[in-house]
């Protein structure tokens, strides 16, 4: 999928594809989805040293179709912009330049998100050098099963709840 804010796929790099399904129930899912598109989830979530920030006049409320963004901090710069917002479907497309650990290793392409019945699903787009892949492989699946989507399944007054299994 070639984005117009990315270049086609650089020589000696391939494009690989992360993709994650979280099983969830009905109930869960409308949590899970609704939570997965306000910017607050991501500027109030990170871990530090990391940030989110979006170019909005707000750093909370629903994401606009359009909005910039980046994800920063060491060894990451991803930068883009959110593509299209449906009830079942986002993409966020990252902009040439955009990188993980080093602009010559990794660079991410997209990153959308499925609402299915019965799951959410992902799906990151990145360019990656071939000595690299399983090493982003192994990463991202140890990154995916301990953090997850499960911070976005909570109470109202904030206590997390168990997601379906």
């Amino acid at each position: 999928m070639k984005q117009l804010e990315q270049t086609s796929c650089p020589k000696g790099m391939e494009e690989h594809v992360i993709s994650k399904r979280f099983p969830v129930s009905d109930e869960q899912s409308n949590a899970i989805w609704h939570n997965l598109n306000l910017r607050e989830t991501f500027v109030d979530g990170q871990i530090f040293p990391y940030r989110v920030e979006f170019d909005a006049k707000s750093q909370n409320g629903p994401f606009a179709e359009g909005e910039l963004n980046i994800h920063h901090g060491p060894g990451l710069s991803a930068h883009g912009r959110i593509g299209k917002i449906t009830s079942e479907y986002r993409i966020l497309q990252y902009f040439y330049g955009s990188y993980v650990l080093s602009f010559r290793w990794i660079r991410p392409v997209s990153l959308e998100f499925y609402r299915h019945s019965g799951a959410i699903e992902l799906k990151l787009r990145c360019y990656v050098r071939p000595w690299m892949k399983p090493i982003w492989q192994w990463g991202n699946d140890l990154f995916w099963k301990y953090f997850g989507i499960s911070f976005l399944w909570k109470h109202k007054d904030g206590e997390k709840r168990e997601l379906a299994s």
